[in-house]
């Protein structure tokens, strides 16, 4: 899970009659139908199968979106007419990211995309640097992120038969305030971000879950930096996401002490990025 920081209410700012509003839920049936348009014409740009990202085409997901307090969920609009969405989440400190945006087919190739990043950053002042994924396949996503200046920073492999372009865009310099270095990581650390090189995997184990008697796949992985080490425990399709001696970022990982040792877990809304 996502936990932007809390902004008070959001008016609604127009440049060149472009503008952000908060999204309610009378607006969901809108924005489902703007967004299934959107992401289904991505098979006009390398999409390897019809689809879209988790409830693209779903009313009741955006109406859990816009009522979760730990999302921020705007309309795009273009004067008074809905032209998209754009969802903002926050891994920490300072540390922004775009969960989530699109564009109805009607209102693409006319600078909206645009104008929207630059009214988000507006409203986060404090923000230390965005981030965002996108399909490798995307012929279109990727060269647009880029030109706002994000930059490929790494690869996510959630699903099996493609990889992701993860891109960030530093803000400011420096250590980010949201990352923890591994030496100073504690017991009962929540909402961890760490980045580390792989220095061992061990040989996947079977075990059996105690709450429901499922059988599990689990590994241990020793991640180093220049502060110390730490083992991330791998279950099921997480350890086919990561390799010996290359470098990985955790975000929303966890911190448990377990044999008098720390441990560190991906969380259920955590990400394993690839680092180049």
């Amino acid at each position: 899970m996502v936990y932007p920081l809390v902004l008070s209410v959001i008016s609604v700012v127009n440049v060149d009659g472009v503008s952000l509003k908060k999204a309610e839920v009378e607006d969901a049936e809108s924005l489902t139908e703007s967004c299934k348009r959107a992401f289904d014409s991505d098979s006009e740009y390398g999409e390897p199968a019809p689809g879209g990202p988790p409830g693209y085409d779903s009313i009741e997901w955006n109406i859990n979106a816009i009522n979760n307090k730990w999302l921020q969920y705007r309309n795009i609009l273009s004067g008074s007419e809905i032209a998209g969405g754009f969802i903002v989440g926050n891994r920490g400190p300072g540390y922004q990211v775009c969960e989530r945006i699109w564009i109805d087919l009607d209102y693409m190739r006319k600078g909206i995309a645009t104008k929207a990043f630059e009214l988000i950053w507006e409203k986060y002042p404090s923000a230390d640097l965005w981030a965002l994924g996108t399909p490798e396949w995307n012929t279109r996503t990727n060269p647009f992120y880029q030109s706002l200046g994000f930059v490929k920073i790494g690869m996510t492999h959630d699903y099996p038969t493609w990889s992701g372009n993860y891109y960030e865009k530093r803000i400011k310099d420096g250590f980010p305030r949201s990352m923890s270095r591994i030496g100073d990581l504690h017991n009962e650390q929540q909402r961890v971000i760490i980045e580390g090189h792989v220095d061992n995997i061990s040989n996947p184990r079977n075990v059996t879950s105690r709450k429901t008697g499922e059988e599990l796949k689990v590994a241990d992985v020793v991640v180093s930096d220049d502060t110390g080490s730490i083992t991330l425990v791998l279950w099921n399709d997480q350890i086919r996401q990561v390799m010996v001696n290359s470098r990985i970022r955790v975000e929303e990982g966890f911190v448990k002490e377990f044999r008098d040792e720390l441990q560190l877990s991906v969380g259920q809304w955590g990400m394993i990025i690839t680092l180049l």
